[in-house]
């Protein structure tokens, strides 16, 4: 059975969940424009360069493969297809930027 003061404290605790809610909620619309640009810049520049290095990762394990052969056959095979897998995912995500871009374009003002 709940009492009058388990109560009290189960609501004091929903109002401080709603006030940090609406705090974080005030602090979200705050941000401007231009940091939410230079924010979504930063993140495709950061998964771009994550995909070069990925491919950079299988050139490497590949030519150290030919090279020297101790690097294994499942490696080198792991990584292109690691590469190849973060190169076309990259490809579909530029398509559908695209053809949003297209869309918004074609719409009639």
């Amino acid at each position: 059975m709940i009492d009058k003061t388990n109560m009290q404290g189960v609501m004091n605790v929903i109002r401080q969940a709603e006030l940090a809610n609406s705090r974080a909620a005030d602090t979200s619309l705050a941000i401007s424009n231009e940091q939410q640009q230079s924010r979504f810049a930063s993140d495709l520049l950061a998964a771009i360069r994550s995909v070069n290095a990925t491919q950079m990762q299988a050139a490497e394990t590949k030519t150290n493969f030919e090279a020297s052969g101790d690097v294994s056959v499942t490696d080198v095979l792991i990584d292109s297809q690691r590469a190849s897998v973060a190169f076309e995912a990259t490809l579909q995500v530029r398509n559908k930027v695209l053809k949003a871009y297209q869309d918004v374009m074609s719409m009639p003002v």
